[in-house]
């Protein structure tokens, strides 16, 4: 019996059961062909969420406007409803009920019309945007009208309104973007009348009896903005206008890590908000944000905080997280590490396809299902190094039934994952180690720790085929004086293999060097950030650069970017700023956080002497989690 009733207890949305309470919320992933119409490869990735266990999957963002957009579902025709109408049957055939979302605009964002409530710049570019006119909203409404009625003709059993994320509908409900004077501005009651109007065209096409959902920001997160108060405000206009549903979320453009919370925010992280809803409306409320793990979304039911739990990346990361949980397999799933690469892959530019950097079938479970059974021949493999790359190449060699065996030098598995877990708000990175250690073990994979891997021992153990996954080393600049004074790698200080004095200067700019900072800071050290690029965080995804440098200000770091020249001195550093002043920087050590090298040598003195031999992750090229997981799933595949 399953420890989670709440959460895998029947649901009614309107007049749509439910058979539990997880919901797959809408997410982008740029599947769909150039034209907008449904590929084979979005049909195989909704079908295996579907597959998984979810009582309904609400599918992406479409977009009914008679203009496309890159990478989205287009609605504007109807050649759209073949792919839509084989979309919603795959998911119900999976055993999901199918939803999709309309968006009718995507307001400041807009790549096709950037156009808002009232003009104003947008928040990143400062491009100016125009004021959308009653003709332009009459035209909006009608061609919303056209995708509800092309929605429902091709059988989706629910549709959602996006009235959330800064989009179009969202500035027109919010004082900061909507400073109209006509029906639609003023008053909470006229900034909502946009997605009443939206609702009331949904409703007299679909009937009374089609569930219709809405999706709403309950809480902008800047001050003197859409707050909850609003929130709740237009909750009980929307149900008294029929919404049958209300899916609660947060933020805007400007806060747009609550719109995509990622891993240094609390998990469960817009339940406050919705718990504040539910407590004003009789409809059905969900809730999204940071939601990954079964007893958490038990918890939040079980408090009254929502009626239904959207488990959105915890459905990429591993869409069977609901069978397993319901199965009392808990450990087994695959979990959301909060990192937000799926989310940079869609929108940092150029964007492309959704990617995953724990689940590498991600967008590829065709191939994957393909692939990954017993090979024609049983091959004895070695995988050397036992870091994210190493494990994931292991693991899928040992599903296709490969004797698989994995040399550790360290006598921990996890390689740079265990640094990484080590600053403060990553501790959640350790759910990927824990997860593909039990199953390696679970699928019987021979695992030696304490195991240095040797040319002659690699040959000694006679394998059919070589992973090598030997990792990096610190990188060590040349900075004149460095003799006179201690240094140490970020590595090291994060490990505890060194200790420094109540000074540190921490030498590199990454998103690694900044957490270096923050960890020291913490610990009640002086620390100063130097940095020769401009700007801090240029590997990190853009809208989460100013939550990391407020983050390194809150705990006392200093920061000098652009500097220009160093030397090093016995108790300090002298730099040169971005104006070209000289400034001394007192200091007891110095942290080099300035990057790895790949560690070729093993893979190169291997190379021509085994006859199957490949390298995979920062062996290869210093990375990400991503490229390391994928890289590592690639060689196992290939044996």
């Amino acid at each position: 019996m399953s420890p989670f009733k709440n959460l895998f207890g029947p649901g009614k949305i309107g007049t749509l059961e439910l058979k539990n309470r997880i919901i797959m919320p809408p997410m982008i992933v740029r599947y769909v062909h150039d034209d907008g119409r449904i590929s084979d490869r979005m049909l195989d990735y909704y079908a295996e969420r579907a597959r998984g266990g979810c009582g309904m999957v609400i599918v992406e963002a479409s977009y009914p406007r008679s203009s496309g957009y890159p990478g989205r579902i287009f609605l504007g025709n109807d050649l759209c409803i073949p792919g839509l109408r084989k979309l919603a049957e795959v998911i119900r055939a999976g055993g999901a009920k199918a939803c999709i979302q309309i968006n009718p605009h995507r307001g400041r964002a807009d790549e096709v019309d950037p156009a808002s409530a009232s003009e104003a710049a947008h928040p990143k570019t400062g491009a100016r945007v125009r004021a959308l006119s009653l003709s332009d909203l009459n035209e909006l409404k009608e061609a919303f009208a056209q995708g509800v009625i092309r929605a429902k003709e091709a059988g989706f059993d629910c549709i959602m309104i996006h009235g959330a994320s800064g989009y179009l509908v969202s500035e027109f409900l919010s004082p900061r973007t909507n400073k109209r004077d006509d029906e639609y501005g003023g008053s909470v009651e006229k900034r909502a009348k946009l997605a009443l109007d939206l609702l009331a065209v949904t409703r007299k096409i679909v009937g009374a009896d089609y569930p219709v959902m809405f999706r709403l920001t309950a809480d902008e997160r800047i001050p003197g903005g859409f707050g909850i108060e609003d929130g709740i405000a237009v909750s009980k206009l929307l149900e008294k206008a029929g919404a049958d549903g209300l899916d609660i979320v947060s933020g805007v453009a400007e806060t747009y890590i609550w719109v995509l919370p990622h891993m240094h925010l609390p998990r469960g992280c817009n339940t406050d908000l919705s718990q504040a809803v539910k407590k004003e409306v009789t409809i059905p409320v969900s809730v999204a944000g940071t939601i990954h793990d079964p007893s958490l979304a038990e918890e939040i039911l079980k408090e009254g905080k929502a009626d239904f739990v959207d488990m959105g990346r915890a459905l990429i990361a591993d869409p069977q997280l609901p069978v397993k949980a319901m199965e009392g397999r808990v450990k087994e799933i695959r979990k959301c590490i909060y990192c937000c690469r799926c989310a940079e892959s869609v929108l940092k530019p150029p964007a492309g396809p959704l990617i995953c950097s724990v689940n590498p079938a991600v967008g590829r479970e065709r191939e994957f299902k393909d692939k990954v059974i017993p090979a024609p021949k049983k091959k004895k493999v070695l995988v050397i190094g036992g870091g994210p790359a190493g494990m994931e190449a292991a693991l899928v060699a040992a599903m296709k039934k490969h004797d698989v065996t994995l040399w550790e030098k360290d006598n921990s598995l996890g390689g740079q994952l265990n640094i990484a877990i080590i600053p403060p708000g990553k501790e959640g990175i350790q759910d990927l180690t824990q997860y593909l250690t039990l199953q390696l073990e679970t699928l019987g994979v021979n695992i030696r720790l304490g195991e240095e891997a040797t040319p002659d021992k690699v040959l000694a153990f006679s394998p059919d085929a070589v992973i090598v996954s030997a990792g990096s080393r610190a990188a060590v600049p040349r900075i004149q004086g460095m003799d006179k004074i201690k240094t140490h790698s970020n590595r090291d200080i994060l490990l505890g293999k060194a200790d420094v004095g109540k000074k540190v200067i921490v030498i590199g700019g990454s998103s690694a060097a900044c957490e270096t900072a923050e960890f020291l800071a913490e610990k009640g050290k002086k620390v100063t950030l130097v940095e020769i690029l401009p700007e801090l965080c240029s590997d990190l995804f853009y809208i989460y650069v100013d939550f990391t440098v407020k983050r390194l200000k809150e705990v006392g770091v200093d920061i000098f970017t652009g500097v220009k020249g160093e030397e090093i001195r016995e108790n300090g550093m002298e730099i040169e700023d971005r104006d070209g002043n000289k400034i001394f920087i007192e200091a007891d050590d110095i942290v080099l956080a300035t990057g790895s090298t790949p560690d070729k040598g093993l893979f190169e003195s291997l190379e021509g002497k085994i006859p199957e031999i490949y390298a995979v992750g920062d062996c290869v090229k210093v990375s990400r989690i991503y490229e390391a997981v994928s890289q590592g799933a690639e060689a196992g595949l290939k044996v």
